[in-house]
């Protein structure tokens, strides 16, 4: 079941009650007059199925308002929606894929949302996960946040008697520091360790560290550490061929090649698919990734894993990515302010707390990152390590560098030749300088410089 069906059906009361944040005053406030209006998202059957308890918990609450909800596979997902945009038949709402937001944007289908932040009608969100326009425009804001982090197995560090994370952002490991650690808790089949003599990297059977490499936002985050980046924040400048780029890229690629710490991507394959299963399973001793990653480390926490958080380590300066879903609204609505009510609905971090509690999601409200009550309210349980509010929500304020998709339209196109442009890299064929100055510079600059999304 998606995180997001799962919200649905669990933030919301019993039949005939308004879920959490939901008020029969809102459905006083957008009308009488009966309206239909469409949402659609990503999901087979059973995700649609949950969704739908929440959107029927919805109408109750609002009476005057019934809602199409649509289903349609993420396979299909912006074809389908293309399809709808050439036909005339867009709905009123939708979720979006991250990298396709601009260029729905772009194309001029996609309501600005930035009036009923200002007049409070919707409540403040982090400025780090809005979607926001070259000339201004806000379209989007993520339905939930994430960042990037590290996750760890506690006892395997006290038995290698290394010191844990650092949970603060202004104690964050040095990378070298990072590397040492990770030496430390990397062993082969007869217990040695790299650097010592008679290591052998071909049998390592528990990992000190796993870089995640499949996405560019997880080594983003050393990049900008570093002084470089793949863009400027401001969207204005291309940073991937920079020298502290290229030097950060090399670094975590080193971690498999000569430090032999975490795994390459062919040694990845044999270990546990999940981050919960190579922690409790002792195969990996760090995992770096998003903090997400909690929903499959709950249920090894609940057979015995002591799990941690902690911050990534640093070159220059702290630095970490976010990421999260954006829900739009399309400007063919004819019924804009319904369609606001149920874009309120869904964005309350209160009809989303089943999946905030389990660590699928982080609210993406400012007033959940800075209010004691609301904070205790999703981090009072199992799942998060007492460590979670410095290494986790303080980070996520301190240290986030949002993901280019929130603001720079070229992105989407960039990912699509940066991502396999770097597999040479994470495999040792190609050095990133190799890599990033011949193969992909000469691709992504003429679409940076384009613009364009589409």
């Amino acid at each position: 079941m998606s995180a997001f069906a799962l919200a649905l059906a669990a933030g919301c009361t019993s039949a005939g009650t308004p879920a959490a944040g939901t008020t029969t005053t809102d459905a006083k406030q957008a009308g009488s007059e009966q309206v239909t209006i469409k949402y659609i998202d990503w999901g087979e059957k059973e995700e649609h199925a949950a969704n739908a308890i929440g959107i029927a918990n919805f109408e109750k609450a609002h009476p005057n308002i019934k809602v199409d909800y649509q289903s349609i596979p993420y396979d299909q997902y912006n074809t389908k929606l293309s399809a709808m945009a050439a036909s005339k038949t867009l709905p009123d709402l939708a979720n979006l894929l991250e990298a396709q937001a601009l260029k729905w944007a772009e194309s001029g289908v996609l309501l600005d949302l930035s009036p009923y932040y200002k007049d409070g009608s919707v409540k403040p969100k982090l400025e780090s996960n809005k979607f926001t326009t070259p000339d201004g425009k806000v379209v989007g804001y993520s339905v939930a946040n994430e960042v990037v982090l590290l996750h760890y197995n506690k006892d395997l560090f006290d038995e290698a008697k290394v010191p844990y994370p650092p949970a603060e952002t202004e104690k964050a490991w040095t990378w070298d520091q990072m590397v040492d650690a990770a030496k430390k808790l990397t062993k082969d089949k007869n217990g040695k360790h790299p650097g010592e003599s008679g290591f052998d990297p071909k049998n390592i059977v528990q990992y000190g560290i796993q870089m995640s490499t499949g996405a560019d936002f997880f080594w983003t985050p050393f990049a900008i550490s570093n002084g470089g980046g793949e863009v400027s924040q401001d969207g204005k400048q291309l940073l991937l061929d920079k020298p502290e780029t290229i030097e950060a890229i090399q670094k975590v690629a080193d971690l498999a090649l000569v430090e032999y710490v975490s795994p390459n991507p062919a040694q990845a394959k044999s270990l546990p698919g999940d981050v919960g299963t190579k922690l409790f399973t002792k195969k990996v001793a760090m995992v770096e990734s998003g903090q997400w990653e909690l929903s499959n480390i709950g249920p090894q926490v609940s057979k015995g894993l002591r799990n941690g958080i902690g911050v990534l380590p640093i070159f220059k300066k702290p630095a970490t990515t976010n990421t999260g879903t954006p829900l739009v609204i399309f400007n063919s609505s004819k019924h804009v302010k319904e369609t606001v009510e149920l874009y309120k609905f869904l964005m309350d971090p209160n009809n989303n707390l089943a999946l905030i509690d389990n660590g699928t999601w982080m609210p993406a409200e400012t007033q959940w990152y800075t209010d004691p009550e609301l904070i205790k309210r999703w981090t009072q349980n199992p799942v998060h390590p007492p460590e979670y509010k410095t290494a986790v929500i303080d980070y996520a304020l301190k240290a986030t560098y949002p993901t280019p998709w929130f603001f720079l339209p070229t992105y989407g196109r960039i990912s699509d030749v940066l991502n396999p442009g770097l597999d040479p890299v994470w495999l040792g064929t190609k050095t990133a300088k190799e890599a990033i100055l011949n193969d992909i510079m000469p691709k992504v600059k003429p679409i940076f410089e384009s613009g364009k999304a589409n």
